[in-house]
């Protein structure tokens, strides 16, 4: 069942990444599907067979055809159980300057396996939600460090719109290029396989790493900010 899924998106030509945004499920998740470390629900059959265009069949035979048959109206994406708002707020740890865990994990019915990684939601009006495109797919993350300073304050908030994945324009990420998730800015240097990570506080951090693109992996862009001012 799981080398199929990954045979299959290979031939189409999806990464895991493109896989993540069609469906709603979340990388990590999915990448253990492949792998054979987690269970195929019939939900997430759905869900992978019409990101694929392939019937769910061609995924598995596990499901009868009177299952596949009654789960075919489910939606394309489901968002987490009892959700009390609009934009998850996590307590993944995103340093600017080091460091912190790198990845969320969730249950098939929408919850994070460990519930401290996630503490509510952010709930804003509808003018505001208007401006985000792609709302469901924004998380909040707390900030340390002082390396994005004076853009970004040391606790500050962000929003990350995890359909970004691809560091262009310039602008400030979250990423991750060896030492577990950070926000920087990025900026591709063109007509070349290399990329630039900048720290705002150039005074403290010097002046930008020059890496390859391929070594920093692109978790989001950040849209907004919330700082306290005291």
């Amino acid at each position: 069942m799981a080398n199929r899924i990954r045979e299959i998106r290979k031939q189409k030509d999806v990464t895991l990444e493109d896989l993540s945004e069609r469906t709603g499920i979340s990388y990590t998740h999915l990448s253990r599907i492949e792998g054979g470390k987690r269970g195929l629900s019939l939900e997430n059959v759905i869900r992978i067979a019409r990101a694929l265009s392939v019937e769910p069949t061609e995924l598995t035979t596990d499901f009868n055809h009177e299952d596949l048959e009654r789960a075919a109206d489910l939606p394309a994406h489901t968002q987490p159980a009892e959700t009390a708002g609009d934009v998850e707020n996590l307590t993944i740890i995103s340093g600017a300057g080091g460091g912190g865990l790198q990845a969320v994990e969730y249950r098939e019915d929408g919850a994070p396996i460990d519930p401290a990684m996630s503490d509510g939601f952010w709930s804003f009006p509808e003018s505001i939600k208007g401006g985000w495109r792609n709302l469901d797919r924004v998380k909040a993350l707390p900030v340390v460090g002082d390396s994005m300073e004076p853009t970004l304050a040391k606790g500050s908030t962000v929003f990350i719109d995890t359909t970004h994945v691809y560091p262009n324009p310039e602008d400030i990420y979250a990423c991750d290029y060896g030492d577990g998730l950070v926000i920087k800015r990025l900026k591709l240097v063109p007509r070349s396989d290399k990329i630039m990570v900048i720290s705002d506080n150039r005074a403290q951090y010097g002046e930008p790493d020059e890496l390859l693109r391929e070594d920093v992996r692109v978790y989001g862009r950040v849209v907004a900010w919330f700082q306290w001012r005291g």
